[in-house]
């Protein structure tokens, strides 16, 4: 049996994987959904301060207090930030990183670096004005999250996301990731790509990792939150790693 760590993408939390879970615990698996500080029931913690270092550190410390060992690392969205960063620092533990429609970023990139990277220039800076107008309301620091709709998520799932998600500090996009190379170590990787929606920034990784030593890459016909309307079929294809 196989030890899953579900790592959540932006303005979400632990509680977005709830279906995908329950499908691996009937397997047998084992399964940690850590919440990141600020969001999710952590929510009371929020603070323009908390940056993707300390959301890196959130999943850190859940992989070190549950002892855990051989661990299928997977983060959705900006997740793939958080398990990259977590990669290079406990690189042994690590059995398999899963980005499921996720940011792949190298030494010294940001989310917002991807962004650019990733999308058109003019939607890029859409979505890049957006996060900057609402995180200076208020003075609040906080990005406002996307609507359901916008990701292409089903209808009937859609008010259930929206109620659930909240605002996420601006810095946790626009800090960059420092890493040593040490992730390198980590013996398979699998990308996941949500086929059932645009404008993806993701189908830039799917098409640079095909191919690539070391890669899988799979593709789900589902919106950007797949653990949401996918999760059994999720739960299936992160199986196929156990």
């Amino acid at each position: 049996m196989a030890n899953f760590v579900l790592v959540h993408g932006a303005w979400h939390g632990g509680w977005c994987y709830r279906d995908t879970a329950r499908a691996l615990r009937a397997a047998g698996h084992t399964v940690h959904t850590p919440t990141h500080s600020g969001v999710g029931e952590r929510a009371h913690q929020s603070a323009e301060h908390i940056t993707l270092e300390t959301h890196i550190r959130d999943v850190c410390g859940c992989i070190e207090a549950e002892e855990l060992q051989d661990v299928i690392l997977c983060g959705h969205s900006y997740g793939g930030m958080v398990i990259t960063g977590v990669a290079d620092r406990m690189a042994g533990r690590i059995k398999a990183l899963v980005y499921l429609d996720a940011f792949v970023p190298e030494h010294g990139q940001s989310l917002t670096d991807l962004l650019r990277i990733a999308l058109p220039a003019e939607v890029a800076a859409v979505f890049l004005g957006s996060f900057h107008t609402t995180a200076l309301q208020n003075n609040s620091g906080l990005m406002a999250p996307i609507p359901a709709e916008m990701f292409g998520i089903k209808p009937e799932n859609r008010a259930w996301v929206d109620r659930r998600c909240v605002g996420q500090p601006l810095a946790t996009f626009e800090v960059p990731l420092l890493l040593t190379g040490a992730g390198a170590a980590v013996p398979q990787r699998l990308y996941i790509l949500a086929d059932g929606w645009d404008p993806s920034p993701f189908r830039h990784f799917a098409a640079k990792f095909d191919g690539q030593p070391g890669w899988r890459v799979a593709k789900m016909a589902s919106s950007h939150d797949v653990m949401v309307d996918m999760p059994a079929e999720l739960a299936a294809e992160l199986m196929t790693l156990a």
